[in-house]
């Protein structure tokens, strides 16, 4: 009786892990987005969990099980919006990041520098970083189970999820700026990391009897080192062989001085796709976009993500860019405010553009043949 207890709870548990995206989620986390007063700042969404986080403006930090037409879990995580989203899938956890440093209330100072750890399914708080000196970076899961990459400035710490802790030394990238983007390989163990200063770090993360250590295996400036070279997003692709950054250009932003509102000069960018062994240009993209703030993707997809604003006849306007990587075409959708965020989910070829506390769905095609990347743009 006991066994077949066990075998029946087994059944469901991997009947769980097993099921899709409710065909009707999307259109019910639209409809609960309607008119909010708290913006959504950031979301990201893990195909494995099937989880889709959101980071609002108010600090707040929404978990959503795509599995389920609405069930979703709201905590209030951070005192400042909520600027950063990771998954830890092994480990069922969701890793978020404040937008700033220490936040006084009267004579009480609460501290949000560090990153918060939490429970995916259940939203407890496991651990949260609090140190005073904390700047708040980049952060990422690593190759290695169990092990993850939290930013500090120009500071890159080890944490361990088994001991709850930082481990090891910090490496610090001393003269190359502020850490903004984070990306990892599996199967060849490559990790990357782009600066504010527009320096690309390619890394290895070794863990033996001493511990777990970074060590700096190349590194590549496309700008040179200067401030607002910002690298603002960084993908691995073809096991860790390729690489497609997307980077404030100042050469564009010099170029289109005149063309540009002031508010949006520092934000021209460039994607590219670099081949890691010789750092030869492959391909780089073209935009609609005349200015970019944030630049994401959803794991394992062959898509970008860029929002920003794009420039019409009488006005600057917000708008959604998804970039495919392997044909290079783009498609751009309509957002109405200049400060949107949207994410994928893979398995309905569905996206959801978030803007003004309301989501709009947007559909994308699927790459049913990949195009090799030797094939002529």
């Amino acid at each position: 009786m006991v066994r077949c207890l066990g075998m029946l709870l087994l059944l469901v548990a991997l009947t769980a892990c097993a099921k899709g995206i409710d065909e009707d989620f999307t259109q019910a986390f639209v409809d609960a987005n309607r008119g909010l007063d708290d913006d959504a700042w950031t979301a990201a969404y893990s195909p494995e969990m099937k989880l889709l986080a959101v980071g609002r403006e108010s600090g707040r930090l929404e978990l959503w099980d795509a599995r389920e037409k609405d069930a979703r879990i709201a905590l209030p995580a951070h005192e400042l919006r909520v600027q950063d989203i990771t998954f830890g899938v092994d480990d069922g956890i969701v890793i978020s990041r404040s937008a700033s440093g220490n936040v006084a209330f009267d004579e009480i100072v609460q501290l949000e520098n560090g990153p918060k750890v939490w429970d995916a399914r259940s939203g407890e708080l496991l651990v949260a970083f609090r140190q005073a000196h904390w700047v708040p970076g980049a952060m990422s899961a690593t190759p290695l189970p169990g092990l993850y990459l939290f930013a500090s400035g120009d500071e890159l710490h080890i944490y361990d999820h088994a001991k709850r802790a930082l481990v090891g030394d910090p490496l610090r990238l001393q003269g190359d700026g502020g850490i903004r983007a984070i990306d990892w390989d599996a199967a060849s163990g490559t990790i990357v990391a782009g600066t504010d200063k527009g320096m690309i770090v390619l890394l290895k993360l070794l863990r033996d009897e001493a511990g777990a250590r970074l060590e700096v295996v190349q590194r590549h400036t496309p700008h040179g080192v200067g401030p607002r070279n910002d690298i603002l997003s960084v993908m691995l692709l073809d096991n860790g062989t390729r690489l497609v950054t997307v980077q404030y250009s100042p050469e564009k932003a010099q170029a289109m001085e005149q063309e540009v509102p002031a508010l949006y000069r520092s934000q021209q960018h460039e994607t590219v796709r670099w081949n890691l062994a010789n750092w030869q240009r492959e391909h780089v993209y073209s935009t609609q976009l005349i200015g970019v703030h944030q630049a994401t993707f959803t794991r394992g997809e062959d898509w970008l993500v860029l929002a920003g604003v794009a420039g019409g006849t009488a006005k600057v306007e917000g708008k959604v860019e998804l970039v495919d990587l392997r044909s290079g075409v783009s498609w751009l959708y309509k957002a109405n405010t200049t400060h949107a965020t949207a994410v994928l989910l893979p398995q309905t070829r569905e996206g959801l553009v978030l803007q003004n506390g309301r989501a709009t769905r947007i559909r994308y095609l699927d790459q049913s043949e990949k195009v090799p990347w030797s094939a002529p743009r």
